[in-house]
């Protein structure tokens, strides 16, 4: 059992003082965050998570959930995640950064006990500190700056590692950046900057790999679910992760290990942890979930040394994103179908059923509605149905977020000119009217 019964308060000591108590609740499906936004829950997996987060905010309650079924489940033979080996190094890219710290818990956790650590900046940031100290006390933990994207930099790496006692075991290739742009505001250096650590890094690590190290257990690469799903403003960073996966792909048909992780949306970490709160909800409305680091690292435990080279991990709500989706993409035609159009808060047949004004008065709801959420009016604020959203505030990247989100609402195929050929909400709601029900022809 797990010793903690509901209602249970577990009082959380470090150095012999005592921090903060988490507090067992009885079973039940809960958000993961409070309403006020304050409170952190974790499942069961996820207790030494909890206890972290509780340690570091000691103000802040968090709460762990007791599963209905509190056996203990062994886990299907082939999904038993292997152990590492103490006598070999295991390289992080990335490594200081939020993503790194966390996969070099796990690696940790999983019997590592010699972790070299890569950052561009070399620099062991305020995030990065308490970390490191914690794994020092089991693991010898080597810090090596290197701009992973230059060939000189990889080629001090390789001799560097050469040098030391153990053989490299495994390589995870968390580095990476992350940029907004439309595709019409691309320049050749943005798209560099993206393709520079992911992408670049990657092959360098790939050929450093083949020439230095052929016995590597794993080579695994973090990827993005924007190579798969694509997405607004994620033109080149879709690019530079989509050349990860044909890297791992590459890799495994030349018989030496490959995985590409096209991972979804983290939570507390990484770019997720310095979203502003809007973002936030902007993905979750998508229908990308936010999960946490301990599940995404206990399923990638799972996945290498697989023969698969490319895996999509994270949580969806498939009927959701596939009612944002413009109709016509076979790639998720299946799921549409079955989705239909829950999700989308909207009973299309009886919308388009209703006499011509009352179908464009609640057309015009919704959008004034959608507009106003992404000009992040207050609530009880009215949107003049007349002003021109250039007026309003409305820039490029929030006029891609209208349009997403009527597509969402409407199941319809928007053209990326939408706000500028229909500069006011009362025209755009006429547009988006017209095209739900068409006028008849002369």
């Amino acid at each position: 059992g797990t010793g903690f019964a509901p209602g249970d308060e577990v009082l959380v000591r470090h150095d012999g003082t005592f921090r903060a108590t988490l507090t067992v609740p009885a079973v039940a499906a809960v958000p993961a965050t409070g309403d006020d936004g304050s409170d952190l829950r974790f499942g069961l997996d996820e207790t030494g998570e909890a206890l972290r987060t509780a340690l570091s905010d000691p103000a802040g309650p968090a709460w762990v959930t007791l599963p209905e079924d509190l056996q203990e489940r062994p886990e299907p033979a082939d999904e038993v995640p292997a152990g590492l080996r103490a006598d070999r190094t295991y390289l992080v890219t990335g490594g200081l950064g939020g993503l790194g710290l966390v996969t070099a818990r796990k690696l940790a956790a999983l019997g590592a006990r010699h972790l070299t650590l890569v950052s561009r900046s070399g620099k062991t940031t305020e995030e990065a500190a308490p970390v490191l100290a914690d794994l020092a006390a089991d693991t010898e933990i080597d810090v090596v700056r290197a701009d992973i994207s230059r060939p000189g930099d990889v080629e001090r790496l390789v001799r560097h590692l050469r040098s030391g006692s153990r053989p490299l075991g495994g390589i995870v290739h968390a580095a990476g950046s992350y940029d907004k742009k439309l595709i019409s505001e691309l320049t050749w250096e943005s798209i560099d900057a993206q393709l520079a650590a992911k992408a670049y890094g990657g092959w360098l690590l790939h050929e450093a790999a083949e020439d230095s190290f052929p016995e590597l257990e794993f080579f695994v690469t973090y990827s993005s679910i924007a190579s798969v799903l694509g997405g607004a403003t994620q033109g080149h960073y879709a690019a530079a992760s989509a050349g990860l996966d044909a890297l791992a792909e590459w890799r495994g048909r030349r018989g030496v290990p490959g995985l590409s992780v096209n991972w979804g949306a983290w939570a507390r970490v990484g770019m997720s942890a310095r979203l502003e709160e809007h973002l936030s909800q902007e993905i979750e409305r998508s229908g990308v979930r936010f999960f946490s680091p301990t599940r995404a690292l206990d399923t990638l435990a799972r996945l290498w040394g697989r023969p698969r080279t490319q895996r999509i991990v994270g949580e969806f709500d498939w009927d959701r994103y596939v009612s944002g989706s413009v109709n016509g993409d076979l790639f998720y035609d299946r799921l549409a179908r079955q989705g239909g159009e829950e999700g989308t808060g909207l009973d299309l047949t009886a919308l388009t059923a209703l006499p011509a004004a009352e179908r464009l008065a609640a057309v015009t709801a919704v959008v004034s509605e959608k507009v106003g959420a992404v000009l992040h009016l207050e609530e009880g604020d009215e949107l003049d149905l007349n002003s021109e959203f250039v007026s309003l505030g409305l820039d490029s990247l929030m006029a891609q977020q209208v349009k997403a989100a009527l597509e969402q609402s409407f199941r319809l195929p928007l053209p990326a000119s939408l706000t500028h050929d229909h500069p006011t909400v009362r025209a755009l709601a006429q547009f988006v009217d017209g095209q739900l029900a068409p006028a008849p022809a002369a």
